[in-house]
């Protein structure tokens, strides 16, 4: 929907970037949980997937339809029976860079990342509650953690380019060896690169020091994949 990002992982051909007008079709959180269902549970109806998330299939079919309009989701007639109607997401992973300061879809596009957000806190909430239920061997392969590390803007944009580098080499490699017999299951991994609250004023204090100049407040943006439609 707009340019090749130039990132690691991303094919145009099963990826999505959104434009300004995708944007306005795809934030929403229920949208973005149908949609990260159709993903990765694979085409389903609007009843099946109003059960699966606990919502109406009026609302279900509803959001269907506007994600279907901005080219997210595709119906899968082949599928159906009767009156059935299957839906399937159209792309693998959804890539998004937040908009520049002063353009109009701004509002929306930080809506759409902290609707991301949640959805990912949710992920992950629900991961901890079925956990206890998993073999050993499971729960000792998750992992949730954290680690501090102070970088310059070009080390922190390489450190993401260099792990999402690592994971698409993982996700291929799983890929290839799907038919050899082990056990898989499907891993959600996510990361997050964000300055740590609080700093900003500090830094621009001491830019504005440096240059004699008051400096104003640089255009945030936020990269990447999110899988779930974000997707992240």
């Amino acid at each position: 929907m707009t340019e090749d990002p130039h990132k690691p992982g991303y094919d145009p051909k099963q990826d999505v970037v959104l434009d300004a007008r995708a944007l306005r079709g795809v934030a929403h959180p229920l949208r973005l949980r149908l949609l990260g269902s159709l993903r990765h549970e694979g085409p389903q109806t609007a009843t099946q997937l109003a059960a699966r998330l606990g919502e109406s299939s009026a609302a279900t079919s509803y959001h269907l339809r506007t994600l279907a309009t901005h080219g997210f989701v595709t119906d899968a007639p082949e599928l159906g029976r009767g009156r059935e109607r299957f839906w399937r997401a159209v792309h693998r992973s959804t890539w998004f860079d937040a908009p520049d300061r002063d353009a109009p879809e701004r509002e929306l596009g930080e809506a759409y990342l902290r609707a991301v957000a949640r959805m990912y806190a949710e992920n992950v909430e629900q991961s901890i509650t079925e956990l206890a239920d998993w073999p050993q061997e499971w729960v000792r392969a998750a992992s949730l953690s954290d680690l501090t590390i102070r970088l310059s803007a070009a080390e922190a944009q390489q450190l993401a380019d260099d792990m999402m580098a690592l994971l698409v080499r993982y996700r291929d490699q799983a890929a290839q060896r799907a038919g050899d017999g082990s056990e898989r299951v499907s891993m959600s991994t996510q990361f997050q690169i964000f300055p740590r609250r609080g700093q900003l004023d500090a830094l621009l204090a001491t830019r504005t020091a440096s240059t004699g100049e008051p400096d104003e407040r640089s255009d945030a943006a936020a990269d990447g994949r999110s899988g779930d439609g974000g997707q992240p």
